[in-house]
């Protein structure tokens, strides 16, 4: 299963890779900080979990989702932000976001998250 990392910060690119392997999910993992790249390698290859963060240099997180979604109806979307504005999270309930989580990421919340995700999308993908 591939799983996508869109993000700036490095440490929750590593986080997230670290909680993943952790797990042994057998996941292809995929990173960058660009927009555009994404959207290459969703197009490229199944993206069942992408992970984005809200707040980069290139792009807001949840304008990507909002522009994309669509595209990948069965992708589940999890979002990264150092924010607990409520306008982003209201957004992020909007765009059916699966989860939302806040920096810095704690890597058993995140190991939570991913055993339910990966549960969740080999269920239904499959």
């Amino acid at each position: 299963m591939n799983t996508l990392i869109i993000a700036d910060d490095a440490e929750v690119k590593n986080t997230i890779k670290q909680a993943i392997c952790e797990l042994e999910l057998g996941c292809r993992i995929f990173e960058t900080s660009s927009p555009k790249e994404a959207l290459k390698l969703m197009q490229s290859d199944r993206m069942p979990i992408v992970f984005s963060e809200i707040d980069m240099r290139q792009m807001n997180g949840l304008s990507f989702v909002e522009t994309h979604k669509r595209a990948f109806p069965e992708t589940c979307w999890l979002v990264i932000s150092a924010s607990k504005n409520f306008y982003d999270i209201k957004k992020a309930i909007e765009l059916g976001i699966i989860d939302y989580l806040l920096k810095p990421v704690d890597g058993s919340e995140l190991r939570n998250v991913l055993k339910n995700r990966v549960h969740y999308t080999r269920a239904v993908c499959h």
